[in-house]
């Protein structure tokens, strides 16, 4: 293996969203109890990037843990991000993915992009919501469950007064087959967290100034809204970089959305 491996494996045990013309700023701050061993002043920035575009989301079909390949595009946009992110940002210290095949897909041409000799590391809680029954689905056959379940008769209606992490719980409540689990956003930030945590106090500790990490569309949107940051209404666009910064057992939001990377 030619790259740097993580020093750490750590065991703990995700597709909807369109292009926006870019991302805004927020700031927003999460607080959690200090990692044990985290260096008291580091400050952790953390590349929070949706995966390239795949074969299951040029098909319209649900895919959250379900899984397929990049397609030529998808892989192209990785590479575009990566490039123009080591050249804005800098080198990663370390990185992380998802354990599905689009995630470390990703991942790996992005780093290859930047010149980065660093291999991800794949990690079973960055992975996204489980659609339960509905996996591998046509998105439409979904998305009318959900209309029905709430008597409206569009998508748009659906999203009035409501959040797209609304409906995910929508998602779980409806899910045809209890014998195939699906999850909502209370599940999915429970693993989310415990990873990114994980990764910062890891990074605190070595003083890894800037990680990369790779994971999906509704799973980063769930962390978003428990940080209390404003969603986008189209959701993350496939390749999309979201800033997250820790210091001190403190979440702090700094970019969503951010597609500049892949112009």
């Amino acid at each position: 293996m030619n790259r740097r491996t993580g020093r750490v494996a750590i065991a703990v045990s995700v597709v909807l969203g369109a292009s926006l013309l870019g991302g805004w700023t927020v700031q927003q701050q999460a607080h959690a109890a200090p990692p044990p061993h985290a260096q008291k002043n580091a400050t952790v920035q953390v590349f929070l990037t949706r995966h390239g575009k795949t074969v299951l989301n040029t098909l319209d079909r649900v895919q959250g843990w379900s899984d397929s390949p990049l397609t030529a595009a998808g892989r192209a946009v990785a590479e575009v991000v990566g490039k123009n992110l080591g050249e804005r940002e800098g080198r990663m210290d370390a990185a992380y993915s998802a354990d599905m095949v689009r995630h470390y897909e990703t991942a790996g041409l992005m780093l290859d992009a930047m010149g980065s000799k660093l291999e991800p590391v794949r990690m079973e809680g960055l992975r996204e919501i489980n659609f339960g029954a509905f996996e591998g689905a046509e998105n439409g056959e979904m998305w009318s469950a959900i209309m029905e379940h709430l008597g409206v008769g569009s998508i748009g209606e659906a999203l009035n007064g409501r959040t797209m992490t609304d409906l995910v719980g929508v998602i779980k409540e409806i899910n045809p087959d209890p014998s195939l689990p699906a999850e909502d956003c209370d599940d999915v930030n429970s693993r989310m967290m415990d990873s990114l945590d994980a990764i910062a106090a890891d990074a605190a500790k070595h003083r890894d100034d800037k990680v990369l990490v790779v994971t999906s569309g509704l799973s980063i949107m769930c962390v978003l809204d428990a940080m209390g940051t404003e969603l986008p209404p189209t959701g993350i666009a496939n390749g999309a970089v979201n800033l997250l910064e820790y210091k001190a057992g403190t979440w702090t939001v700094k970019s969503v959305n951010d597609t500049s990377y892949a112009g």
